[in-house]
């Protein structure tokens, strides 16, 4: 049985910065005013004069730096295309930045026929760009980025130190230091780089950072209280108010705090970043908050691991590898999506494939016991029961004994030892419903139920109908794929859907004729729109 993923946290992200540059939080704080950022149109025309009287990618870059400026797009775009034509330079590093300003530029196919991410490529654009200009802070990030998902630790450590030296007190340089050492599993360092930064106690960025890095890395948080009066006091825009109240959420959660959680989602959702958005579907359902709200749909079309959840909820096994791939593109140092991709190769029996991408990610993260638990389950399956043990042997982490459980299971079931594997089925569920998780122990049985009918078990009829009844009281998107195919019923009737509760109301006043928003979570189940009632205030749903 293949490991689930691990606990999701708030902690930065590390996207190619052509796509961070298109995200808030590059914004300044200064900027309180909800408009669009508008440059000094008569500076842009000196520049685009400067480009076309000497038409090098530095004075192209100086007319693409003023793509922050929505009402200048289109004339960039223009400028950009009409540099293209004429074959004069425009360098790998700035169709980056552009592509995030025109919709020409829109995210381009980095895969390779065997859906590998074309690495070499990227690679050497990007170092042709620091031969030209080794100060290239942006550069710098993405080829670390590369280095990382390359293996080459190290080597992206260099760079981020070079990064850290040119922009010691830039926002993104220090969230993806620390993101690069959250991956190293040094949570400890990656919590002490935002700390002890002096800008932490001012900057919502990184004191959101602060907050998630101190859980992961079990330590107080510094910031979790002036974070909260911050919040409170809303000077801010709410787009540099979402990951700190994003990360106060799952501080309420820990301690039981239902309540204030959802308060503080809301705050969160009000100008979400892809970020934001992955983590509130990942708790919508604990929470009981329905998400059906513009402005979260929105964002969540920004997200692609958002995107793969509620995909993957909705048992879309296509569009959610589309969106898996997608993530993988965007962080291609990160086993997430990887353990995602190599679980629905192992659902969809394409076991040689879920090795290989097994096999991906180790090179990026080869401490990451939970890609061998996939190793170990997706050689079990194949029937190469040896190397399945020996990826066993290859896990220490006591949390992932229940997985090893049930593989160990498996191994058993494919060398016809069907009481040894019986026993061992039980055991890992067992340890599921110990852990308060009958989602897991049901899916153990699905998982027992579908191999012993694929090794035709003596019990295998018994072992079917006890996994549909439990499936039925405990159903996942997982489990539901494998009882379609085990059993194409199972899937007929349904979930009946639990009431949620709303981000807001709307208010409709019949006498005025006017639709009025009304923020606040309302109860279970309330309706989107309500009448007002004209002998007083509309009560509270």
């Amino acid at each position: 049985m293949k490991s689930s993923l691990p606990k999701r946290r708030l902690i930065p992200r590390w996207r190619p910065t052509s796509l961070t540059l298109d995200t808030s939080e590059v914004a300044s704080t200064l900027n309180l005013q909800s408009k669009p950022l508008r440059f000094d149109h008569e500076r842009f025309e000196q520049s685009v004069a400067a480009w076309r009287a000497n038409p090098t990618a530095g004075h192209l870059g100086d007319v693409i730096s003023f793509a922050a400026d929505t009402e200048l797009h289109h004339r960039i775009a223009t400028l950009v295309r009409e540099a293209q034509a004429k074959g004069l330079a425009v360098s790998p590093v700035h169709r980056e930045l552009f592509r995030g300003v025109s919709e020409e530029f829109d995210r381009p196919d980095d895969f390779t026929t065997e859906g590998q991410l074309d690495f070499q490529s990227r690679v050497a654009q990007l170092r042709r760009e620091l031969l030209i200009a080794p100060e290239n802070l942006l550069a710098l990030l993405d080829l670390a980025q590369l280095q990382l998902a390359a293996g080459k630790v190290e080597a992206a450590e260099r760079l981020l130190i070079t990064a850290m030296g040119l922009a010691p007190n830039g926002r993104i340089v220090l969230r993806t230091a620390a993101r690069f050492y959250v991956h190293r599993g040094e949570f400890d360092r990656a919590h002490r780089i935002i700390t002890r930064h002096p800008g932490t106690r001012k900057d919502p960025w990184l004191m959101a950072s602060e907050i998630a890095l101190a859980d992961a890395a079990g330590s107080p948080s510094t910031m979790a209280t002036p974070a909260a009066r911050l919040i409170k006091e809303a000077h801010l825009h709410p787009r540099h108010l979402a990951e700190m109240a994003g990360a106060l959420v799952n501080t309420e959660l820990a301690a039981g705090r239902l309540k204030e959680a959802r308060q503080l989602l809301r705050k969160a959702l009000l100008n979400p970043t892809d970020n934001i958005v992955a983590q509130a579907v990942t708790d919508a359902s604990k929470m009981g908050i329905d998400l059906d709200e513009p402005t979260v749909t929105m964002a969540v079309k920004r997200s692609s691991e958002a995107q793969l959840l509620q995909a993957w909820s909705g048992h879309d096994a296509v569009a959610s590898e589309a969106h898996a791939m997608r993530w993988h593109s965007e962080e291609p140092f990160s086993s997430r999506p990887i353990q995602f991709l190599t679980m629905l190769y192992s659902l969809q029996a394409e076991y040689g494939k879920a090795v290989q991408w097994v096999r991906r990610g180790l090179i990026a993260d080869p401490s990451d016991e939970g890609l061998f638990v996939n190793l170990a389950f997706a050689k079990a399956a194949l029937g190469e029961t040896d190397q399945a043990e020996v990826a066993v042997r290859r896990v220490k982490d006591a949390s992932l004994a229940p997985y090893l459980k049930a593989t160990e299971g498996l191994i058993a079931l494919k060398r016809g030892d069907f009481a040894k594997a019986e026993t061992l089925y039980r055991e890992a569920e067992q340890s599921f419903d110990k852990l308060g998780r009958p989602d897991l122990a049901a899916l153990t049985v699905v998982y027992h139920a579908k191999f012993s009918v694929e090794s035709e078990a003596p019990d295998r009829a018994r072992i079917l109908a006890e996994a549909q009844a439990k499936f039925a009281k405990a159903p996942t998107a997982e489990g539901a794929l494998l009882m379609s195919s085990l059993l194409p019923s199972a899937l007929e009737t349904p979930p009946v859907d639990e009431p949620k509760r709303r981000l807001k109301q709307w208010v409709f006043d019949s006498a005025t004729n006017t639709l009025t928003e009304r923020p606040g979570i309302t109860a279970k189940g309330a309706p989107a729109i309500v009448v007002a009632d004209r002998k007083g205030p509309p009560p509270r749903s």
